[in-house]
């Protein structure tokens, strides 16, 4: 890999922020000790802290939004996966989107069953490597047929069949 993705991207964006506080919070301490009016010795852990925490929270919450807007626009997004965890008990009041599901409605073609077609589905997950699978679809006998299976009548969830068919 050429270009730092993933964990270590996120690490790197937090400690610039935290250095970029620090240098922020230390200059306001010298302006204000020069000024006659310290600031109390906490502030700059604390403003540390609280940066990176700020900084952690945001690039969590918005990397879905991010990603979809790199996105082309004949790209759609079918499907958005949430995530929630007791080590972040927030994630049960407001879960993070860590996974999306997305087709290329151009990339479609044939299959071999009459009427049917195979479906490139992207699966992108945070911090993993993006994956596309070959899903089967046919419309006109509402089966699927998943990566490595038979076909099969589709399920009514299926956010692949329901994206593919909508308008047939």
């Amino acid at each position: 890999m050429n270009e730092l993705s993933g964990l270590g991207a996120d690490l790197l964006g937090t400690f610039a922020v935290a250095i970029g506080a620090a240098a922020l919070l230390y200059a306001l301490g010298h302006a204000a000790k020069r000024a006659g009016r310290p600031l109390p010795r906490w502030v700059l852990p604390v403003g540390i802290g609280l940066s990176m925490i700020g900084y952690a929270t945001w690039n969590e919450y918005s990397w879905a939004s991010r990603v979809k807007d790199q996105l082309p626009d004949r790209v759609e997004v079918i499907a958005e996966g949430q995530v929630q965890s007791p080590l972040r008990p927030w994630t049960y009041l407001v879960a993070p989107t860590l996974r999306l599901a997305l087709i290329d409605p151009a990339a479609l073609r044939e299959a071999d069953a009459e009427g049917a077609q195979i479906v490139p589905v992207t699966l992108v997950q945070r911090w993993k490597r993006s994956v596309t699978v070959e899903q089967g679809i046919n419309c006109t006998t509402g089966e699927t047929r998943p990566p490595g299976a038979d076909w099969q009548q589709a399920a009514s969830t299926d956010p692949a069949f329901a994206a593919i068919c909508a308008g047939g």
